[in-house]
């Protein structure tokens, strides 16, 4: 009843290329971080909120005015302002016609 199951051995080569295909995921996952949160910071310099830091998008969402037709941006993020010393969360709006809105609380 004993059966011996071969098994063969992942060759050095698939190895190497697992490794590579984790660190490019990795690499790519905080450029795609980076790159929203640098997108956030702009629209929050639009804003009036210029001297910022550790800027975190939790979520970005396409919207719509029904009325207008114009499409834009939701961002939800959370961030800390230097100028009054408080953490601000909630979220900012901008359009494709360079409109920004917001709506953030400051505690």
């Amino acid at each position: 009843m004993e059966e011996k199951v071969e098994v063969r051995k992942i060759s050095t080569k698939m190895i190497v290329m697992m490794v590579i295909t984790v660190i490019l995921g990795i690499g790519v996952f905080f450029v795609v971080e980076n790159g929203k949160s640098a997108k956030a910071a702009k629209v929050l310099n639009e804003l009036g909120y210029t001297n910022i830091e550790d800027v975190r998008v939790y979520s970005i969402t396409d919207v719509e005015n029904m009325d207008t037709k114009i499409q834009g941006k939701k961002y939800f993020v959370k961030f800390k302002d230097l100028q009054t010393n408080k953490e601000c969360k909630g979220f900012i709006l901008k359009d494709f016609k360079h409109n920004v809105a917001k709506d953030l609380i400051c505690e």
